[in-house]
């Protein structure tokens, strides 16, 4: 794997901790690079007080970027979170100092996941490489065929409505960080161009319909970044999806005439258009960043919208006893859950979610 190293000015304890994560990935084969061209990742070494966001010529380029802080901030969440957002991350790394010596190292993930761990190179390493060598799926490819009986809305989409409410009711779903507080106009314009969306939400619906004339597995599922508990429009705040075409990692989106073309379907399309492939017993697909004890959990603490993490699931959801009617933990983040409709995974779930999800090093 080759990656590129961006700095921004100097500070010796985050500096000792960047060479340190560059030695490790050097010592396990990894190349480094001197050009962002053709790289899996950048580290993106700068600041909390001004940082400076990490640019990347693709979608298929992660930023990871690395800061250190003075003292103990009240709210080290919070600031690592903002952090994250301001830089464009796909994982912030914060050293925390200790008499002038990097101590804790805490992980920030843009699907809130955050935990920290005591110093340690080959750690911190080992907790990089699944993110840097993770590979993306989350392009669209728009096709006007839709068909008419289709446009408005259908009893599928009505139930997708009525549960983005119960989302809301559930506080499970607000916007975790209002964007444009953090970030300028020209921030705004590059995030959406990378991701394809305006904000940032917690959780998506979709569940399956049969079109017969538009393939065997057709599903509709929340666009990216809206507000579930105001989902209204076909084309723009939910949209069918007819395929997927894995090798390109694109969804395959039939629209009506009127679609938004700034609307894109979840990230998470590539994971519940494979597992609806999988398992034709599934009927609908809930993913919310909460939790329930006794689930089956990933290994890895894989982004969003990566094939990996899609594929991750399915083999967890293979080994449960139902598939069809399971829930699978997603490690530092939130629930996957499946079932045969919306109405049988909400009376499953109702009283039995924590909103707090457990973080694991």
């Amino acid at each position: 794997m080759n990656f590129a190293v961006t700095r921004d000015g100097a500070n010796p304890t985050r500096d000792k901790v960047v060479d340190a994560i560059v030695g490790e990935f050097l010592r396990h084969g990894h190349c480094i690079s001197s050009d962002t061209n053709g790289v899996s990742f950048v580290l993106n070494v700068t600041d909390t007080e001004s940082p400076r966001a990490g640019r990347r010529r693709s979608q298929s380029v992660f930023i990871i970027s690395v800061v250190s802080g003075d003292g103990n901030p009240k709210d080290i969440r919070s600031l690592c979170y903002a952090t994250l957002v301001r830089t464009l991350s796909n994982l912030l790394i914060y050293v925390g100092a200790s008499n002038g010596s990097p101590s804790e190292i805490y992980f920030t993930t843009p699907e809130a996941g955050f935990y920290h761990l005591p110093f340690d190179p080959e750690q911190v390493y080992q907790r990089m490489l699944p993110i840097a060598g993770a590979h993306y799926a989350i392009e669209n490819q728009f096709i006007n065929d839709l068909p008419e009986r289709l446009w408005i809305s259908s009893p599928v989409v009505e139930k997708i409505k009525e549960y983005g409410k119960e989302l809301d009711n559930l506080g499970v779903l607000p916007l975790p960080f209002p964007l444009r507080e953090v970030l300028t106009d020209e921030d705004m314009r590059h995030i959406y161009k990378i991701y394809g969306i305006t904000g940032l939400s917690y959780g998506n619906l979709s569940a399956r319909e049969l079109v017969p004339e538009l393939g065997a597995t057709t599903l509709w599922m929340t666009g990216r970044g809206v507000n579930k508990a105001n989902i209204s429009r076909v084309g723009k705040d939910v949209l069918l999806v007819k395929g997927f075409d894995y090798e390109r990692g694109t969804a395959l989106v039939s629209v009506p005439p009127n679609y938004d073309p700034k609307a894109r379907v979840s990230v998470d399309a590539v994971e519940h258009e494979l597992i609806y492939r999988t398992f034709p017993g599934v009927g609908a697909i809930l993913h919310v960043h909460a939790w329930m004890t006794d689930v089956l959990c990933t290994r890895q603490n894989y982004p969003c919208g990566t094939r990996e993490l899609a594929e991750e699931v399915v083999n967890l959801l293979a080994r449960t006893e139902d598939p069809p009617q399971s829930a699978i933990g997603l490690k530092n983040h939130g629930l996957t859950i499946t079932g045969h409709s919306l109405d049988e995974i909400f009376e499953r779930i109702r009283g039995k979610l924590l909103t707090e999800v457990p973080m694991f090093g």
